[in-house]
């Protein structure tokens, strides 16, 4: 396995989003939560993996940007079947996969943007 692109991690209270690229060019979503509820530094968590093309991409850049209210998509790997919804309310983002929801800020949802934007180009660029 290459090396990672993009690693960001957008935690919360009591979940995270991680959107990470590879030198691959495979975007994945990791959708997760604490083993034991607590958010402390060092804890166990588990994660939910979701690859990512990049037609999904600019579904979730459209959201972004105001152009749609929502969107969703349905993934199945191995058997493990995975929905996973995009809508907005006001000026928060939620994205949920299975029974996780992560909310993101203005300022997050400018982050996601800017590396999803960033991961389309480098998902179809030969190098």
């Amino acid at each position: 396995m290459g090396k990672t692109i993009i690693n960001k991690a957008f935690f919360g209270k009591s979940n995270c989003l991680k959107v990470t690229l590879s030198e691959e060019r495979d975007l994945y979503l990791h959708f997760g939560v604490p083993m034991n509820g607590n958010t402390k530094q060092g804890d166990e968590w588990i994660w939910k993996k979701v690859k990512m093309n990049d037609d999904e991409l600019g579904d979730i850049i459209n959201v972004l940007e105001h152009r749609k209210d929502s969107i969703s998509f349905f993934h199945e790997f191995h058997g493990d079947k995975t929905s996973i919804n995009i809508n907005r309310k006001e000026q928060f983002l939620f994205i949920k996969a299975k029974d996780i929801t992560k909310s993101l800020s203005e300022a997050e949802q400018r982050v996601l943007l800017e590396l999803l934007r960033y991961a389309i180009l480098r998902m179809n660029m030969s190098l």
